[in-house]
C-alpha cells in the first residue's frame, strides 16, 4: 500500500488544480416570477441559475393544455433567456428541465398567469420505468468496476490467480456503462423505456458530465482487463485503471461536484479508491485460500491503510454533503445514509472478525480456513449490497443541495381579533420547516397589552395534522410583545391557527384565524 502513495498524490493535486467552483444547479431568479398575475403578456421569460447549466427540455403548457417546446430556442448558460410565443389569457406553467454541472438533470415549474389566474394541466412526476433502470444499470456498472479493478489491483499485487471472476467483473461494467448513459439521457429528457432506441438520449447523456465520465470509466475497464493478461506490469496497468476510475467518478455526480470542489474532488477519489482495493480483493482473497495463504498475509497486513483512508474520506464528504442545516438532513439522501452506514457497520465487524482467524489460518488451521472463507463471501455479499443502496443516490439531491434550493422565504402574516384584543402574527420564515412565531399584541384602542399567559396552537386538518401547541414568552422591553421559539411547521398548507389569551388568572380569551404556509 505505500507504494500507492506517489501515484494518489499525484491524482489529487491534478483534482486539486481543477479549482473551485459551485455546483449542483440552483434555480435563483424568474421572471416572470412564480404564481405572479401579469396584466399583459410577456414576450420573453427569464431563468437564473447559480451556475451555467445546459437546456435539456424546456416546454411552456398553455391553460388548454397545448404544448410549445421551447428547448432549441434556448442557449445554454447561467441565465436561460426564452422567447415566448403570444399568449393568451389564463394561467401558463412553464416546464424546465436542465443538465446541471454536476452531470445530473435537475428539474422545475413555475406557473403565471396573464389577466387572472385559471385552470393549468397537471405535470407528470418521472418515468419510474426509466427510474428503476438508471438505478440498475448504475449499480451494475459501480460494482462490476469496483470488483473488477480491485480484483486487478488484488491479483498482481499478492499474486492471487482471479482471472476468470475478475474478467467476468470487468465486462459486467464495461456493458452497463454505455447503457447507463443511455438511460442516464433518457431520465434527463423525461423520455419513455422505447426512446432509448433514438439518438436524443445518447446525446442528451453525452452532454452532460457523465459523458466524460464513463469514457474514463471503460477505459479503466479496459485497461484493467489488459493487466489481467499481461506478464510484466500488471501492477502498474492495475494502478493506472484505479486512478482512472478515481478520476471518472470524481468529475462527475452530486458529490464531487460540491464546493469546495477542490477538496470533494479530492475526498470522493480517495474514497472510491480506497473502497475499491477494500471490496475488489475479497472474491480473489476467497479464492485464493483453495490454494496458499501468501495472498491473505499480504492483504492483512495492508488492508488498515484503505480502512483509515475510506473512513476519512467518508467523513469529510458526509459534512460536505450534508451540509450546516440540520433542518435538511432528515430527507431521502440522509435515509440512504443511514442504511449505507449501517451496512458498512456490519461489514466492518465481519471484518474485525475474519481478521481474528488470519492468524489460525496462517498457521494452518483447516477449519479456521473455512470459516474465514464464508466470512469473506459474506462481507462480498454484504458490500455488493451496500454500492446497490449507494446507487439510489443518483435520484436523490444532498441536503446541502436542498438547502440552496430552499428559497429565502417571506415572513407570513395574520391578524386576529376579537371585541377587546387584537394580535398580529408573524411567521418567519414563511414556510415549512422550523420558524419563529412573533405576536404583538393590543386592546381594542391599538394599545400594547401583556397578558398574564400566551398560547399559540396550529393544525392542520386537511392533512390530518392536529394541533401543535406552545405557550409564548414576553420580551422584556417591549410592551405587547411575545415570542414562540422552537416551532416546527413540517408541511406547507393552510393552517389554522388558536391564540389563547389569559387575561387574569380566571379570564381567557380566544382568538383563531388562518395562515398560508409555502
Amino acid at each position: 500500500m505505500p507504494r500507492l502513495l506517489p501515484l494518489f498524490a499525484l491524482v489529487l493535486s491534478l483534482l486539486w488544480a481543477a479549482g473551485l467552483a459551485q455546483a449542483h444547479a440552483v434555480l435563483q431568479s424568474a421572471d416572470p416570477a412564480d404564481r405572479s398575475v401579469l396584466e399583459a403578456a410577456p414576450a420573453r421569460a427569464t431563468l437564473g441559475f447559480n451556475e451555467p447549466v445546459a437546456p435539456l427540455a424546456i416546454r411552456l403548457i398553455a391553460p388548454d393544455g397545448s404544448e410549445t417546446d421551447l428547448t432549441a430556442a434556448v442557449p445554454g448558460g447561467q441565465v436561460l433567456s426564452l422567447p415566448l410565443p403570444p399568449l393568451g389569457q389564463g394561467t401558463h406553467l412553464l416546464s424546465w428541465r436542465v443538465a446541471s454541472d454536476d452531470g445530473h438533470p435537475v428539474a422545475g415549474a413555475l406557473v403565471f398567469s396573464v389577466g387572472a389566474e385559471s385552470g393549468v394541466a397537471p405535470m407528470s412526476s418521472g418515468n419510474r420505468a426509466v427510474q428503476a433502470a438508471v438505478w440498475a444499470a448504475r449499480w451494475a456498472m459501480t460494482a462490476g468496476l469496483v470488483l473488477g479493478i480491485g480484483g486487478a489491483v488484488f491479483a498482481a499485487f499478492t499474486g492471487a490467480p482471479a482471472q476468470r471472476p475478475v474478467a467476468a467483473a470487468l465486462q459486467t461494467g464495461l456493458l452497463a456503462a454505455p447503457l447507463y448513459l443511455g438511460l442516464h439521457g433518457l431520465d434527463a429528457l423525461g423520455l419513455a423505456l422505447p426512446d432509448l432506441l433514438t439518438g436524443a438520449p445518447w446525446a442528451a447523456g453525452w452532454g452532460t458530465s457523465f459523458g466524460p465520465s464513463v469514457a474514463l470509466a471503460m477505459l479503466a475497464a479496459a485497461l484493467a482487463l489488459m493487466a489481467l493478461r499481461l506478464p510484466r506490469g500488471a501492477l502498474a496497468a492495475s494502478l493506472a485503471a484505479l486512478a482512472l476510475l478515481g478520476i471518472a467518478y470524481a468529475i462527475s455526480g452530486h458529490a464531487g461536484a460540491a464546493a469546495p470542489r477542490a477538496l470533494t474532488r479530492g475526498l470522493v477519489f480517495a474514497h472510491l479508491a480506497a473502497a475499491v482495493l477494500w471490496i475488489g480483493a475479497l472474491a480473489p482473497l476467497a479464492l485464493s485460500l483453495r490454494g496458499g495463504t501468501a495472498p491473505l498475509a499480504r492483504f492483512s497486513a495492508a488492508l488498515p491503510y484503505p480502512v483509515a483512508v475510506l473512513a476519512l474520506s467518508g467523513a469529510g464528504l458526509t459534512a460536505v454533503q450534508l451540509g450546516a442545516d440540520p433542518a435538511q438532513w432528515p430527507s431521502a439522501y440522509g435515509a440512504i445514509l443511514a442504511g449505507k452506514l449501517a451496512l458498512l457497520g456490519l461489514i466492518l465487524a465481519l471484518a474485525v472478525q475474519n481478521r481474528r482467524l488470519t492468524a489460525p489460518v496462517l498457521a494452518g488451521d483447516a477449519p479456521a480456513r473455512e470459516r474465514l472463507r464464508r466470512g469473506i463471501h459474506a462481507e462480498l455479499v454484504l458490500a455488493v449490497l451496500l454500492l446497490a443502496l449507494t446507487a439510489g443516490w443518483r435520484f436523490t439531491p444532498p441536503p446541502r443541495a436542498l438547502a440552496m434550493a430552499a428559497p429565502a422565504a417571506a415572513p407570513a402574516y395574520a391578524h386576529l381579533h376579537s371585541d377587546t384584543l387584537m394580535a398580529d402574527l408573524t411567521l418567519t420564515p414563511g414556510r415549512a420547516g422550523p420558524v419563529t412565531a412573533e405576536l404583538f399584541i393590543t386592546d381594542g384602542t391599538g394599545q400594547p397589552v401583556d397578558p398574564f399567559a400566551v398560547t399559540l396552537a396550529l393544525s392542520l386538518p386537511d392533512r390530518g395534522i392536529e394541533r401543535i401547541s406552545r405557550t409564548a414568552t414576553a420580551i422584556p422591553g417591549t410592551p405587547g410583545l411575545w415570542r414562540v421559539e422552537g416551532l416546527v411547521l413540517p408541511v406547507p398548507g393552510r393552517w389554522s391557527l388558536t391564540l389563547d389569551l389569559r387575561r387574569t388568572r380566571f379570564t381567557l380569551v380566544k382568538l383563531g384565524a388562518e395562515i398560508v404556509i409555502n
